[in-house]
């Protein structure tokens, strides 16, 4: 008898430990702890793993309406200071503002400023906006204006280098998606090779026009999403054109020696 009961009792216990596990598993409000930040004390704020990225890709592309639609499009700093405050305009495709003179501008915090478009080239699909300083006079005091760095004018393409494309998919807030170089138009004049337009597979939707491609590795602007592949009357989102760096310095240019 006393061996039975001390079997009953391990049994009880045993039953006892596998409903509660099973209780604390299925509750609604159980949380499972996959990743545990490691926490400094003298600082116990816990930052974004991936804050670097969002300041450098994500903060910088804004979103882009006027009665053309919406599109996406990326803040880039200017030598002439005069353009804009501090120094920068926002580069986008010329199809996003097509013939509109001023268009609305969404920064990553949700406020909303005024721009004035103030070159287009159609050839390229390329368009460059002012900022225009009297939008700031409201904005709160502690608006920061992130601006993209612009990869050199002789970046290399190489298929299979990893890419960030960053836009406004479906009018949204910017978001970003992942893929790789997979095709590269080149042409060679005098000896100088140049990129008429690369390839991304990184999904590109409806709003995505005029966001910037990124090189995964350097976060630097490597292009501008123009345009995608259309197979059947659908839309392939991941087979979509970039005008090349080396076509955007080319678009600067033609920007400075109208001034």
């Amino acid at each position: 008898m006393k061996y039975r009961l001390i079997v009953y009792g391990l049994l009880g216990m045993a039953l006892a430990i596998v409903l509660s596990t099973q209780y604390t598993v299925d509750r609604p409000d159980a949380e499972m702890v996959i990743i545990v930040n490691p926490i400094n004390p003298l600082n116990p704020v816990v930052k974004n793993p991936y804050q670097e990225e969002y300041e450098r890709m994500l903060y910088p592309t804004v979103r882009i309406s006027s009665p053309s639609g919406t599109g996406s499009g990326v803040i880039i700093s200017v030598e002439r200071r005069a353009l804009s405050v501090e120094g920068i305009a926002i580069l986008t495709a010329a199809h996003v503002v097509e013939a509109q003179s001023t268009v609305n501008i969404e920064l990553y915090d949700s406020t909303v400023i005024t721009g004035t478009v103030v070159i287009t080239d159609t050839d390229k699909d390329l368009a460059l906006i002012r900022i225009n300083r009297d939008c700031f006079a409201d904005a709160r005091n502690d608006i920061i204006v992130y601006s993209a760095r612009l990869a050199p004018e002789n970046y290399t393409y190489y298929l299979f280098n990893p890419v960030y494309a960053i836009g406004c998919s479906l009018g949204l807030k910017p978001r970003p998606s992942f893929g790789h170089i997979t095709s590269i138009e080149d042409s060679t004049l005098n000896a100088i090779r140049s990129t008429l337009y690369f390839e991304v597979s990184a999904p590109i939707l409806p709003g995505n026009s005029g966001g910037p491609v990124y090189d995964a590795r350097t976060y630097e602007v490597i292009g501008i999403t123009v345009w995608v592949k259309l197979y059947n009357g659908q839309l392939v989102t991941t087979m979509a054109g970039v005008v090349p760096i080396n076509q955007i310095y080319e678009f600067l240019e033609s920007y400075k020696r109208l001034q």
